[in-house]
């Protein structure tokens, strides 16, 4: 399987800059996070950084030229870019297309004064657009650079929302370790439900991963959690709201112990 880890590997092998991979990477990160979380104008402003990035990666790759990430000039990009020859169905894609997509992003941004003074604020629609476009060229540029297939690059997409978190230690039989002893159960559990969005979580995967003992109690946590609407459960297991995600990252993660 396509890792984010590998990807990157591979472009930075093939000549392309680190330092702007990584900030792309981190980047689309960002605008899928602010998309879930349902703010359209952060993920507007977000996917339009992406698509800075997208076309200083093209050029890096194309003719050798490092861009500086905190200095970027989008139309000065562009230009460059869509100037660059087109031999190949493969060249048309990555110096024609991707860069089209990224100007419409871009368009969208700068028309709705995302990054200067509210008078429109972006719309969920306006977000959609743009996160799917962000979505559409980074699975283009898997398919060109890493030479995946699609089902690949699909997955490597819907991966970027699963979390990483460095508070938890993940073993080879599935079972966990939370690293931090300040925590309550109750966060204990949120941090492994954050661990594994956006997948559901059985209660007994969920009493077994964290080798708890007492199933009637975490149950009754479960149920506390889905009362703060923390947590939507199903007969497929539990999964985090969008509160949850957010008091995790803001309360837990951010918070040493």
């Amino acid at each position: 399987m396509v890792t984010y880890e590998r990807f990157v590997e591979e472009l930075i092998t093939q000549g392309i800059d680190k330092t702007i991979v990584e900030k792309l990477v981190e980047e689309y990160r960002i605008v899928k996070r602010e998309h879930l979380l349902g703010d359209d104008e952060k993920a507007v402003l977000h996917s339009a950084k992406v698509s800075d990035l997208i076309l200083a990666l093209i050029k890096s790759k194309v003719s050798g030229q490092v861009e500086d990430v905190n200095n970027l000039h989008f139309s000065k990009l562009l230009e460059d870019t869509l100037k660059y020859p087109k031999p190949s169905a493969a060249d048309v894609i990555l110096t024609l297309a991707i860069p089209r997509v990224a100007e419409s992003v871009y368009t969208i941004r700068c028309k709705k004064d995302v990054a200067h003074v509210k008078t429109i604020d972006p719309s969920f629609i306006d977000s959609s657009y743009c996160v799917s476009a962000c979505d559409w060229m980074l699975s283009e540029l898997v398919l060109l650079f890493y030479k995946a297939d699609v089902n690949e690059a699909s997955e490597l997409i819907n991966s970027i929302l699963t979390k990483k978190v460095p508070t938890i230690e993940e073993f080879e039989d599935g079972s966990v370790v939370i690293l931090r002893k300040d925590l309550s159960l109750k966060q204990e559990f949120l941090l492994v439900l954050y661990h594994d969005y956006p997948k559901r979580t059985t209660n007994e995967d969920l009493i077994e991963r964290l080798h708890y003992g007492n199933p009637k109690y975490a149950e009754r946590i479960l149920k506390e959690l889905e009362g703060e609407k923390f947590v939507h459960r199903n007969n497929e297991g539990n999964k985090l709201t969008k509160n949850a995600i957010k008091y995790v990252e803001d309360e837990i993660l951010t918070k040493k112990g």
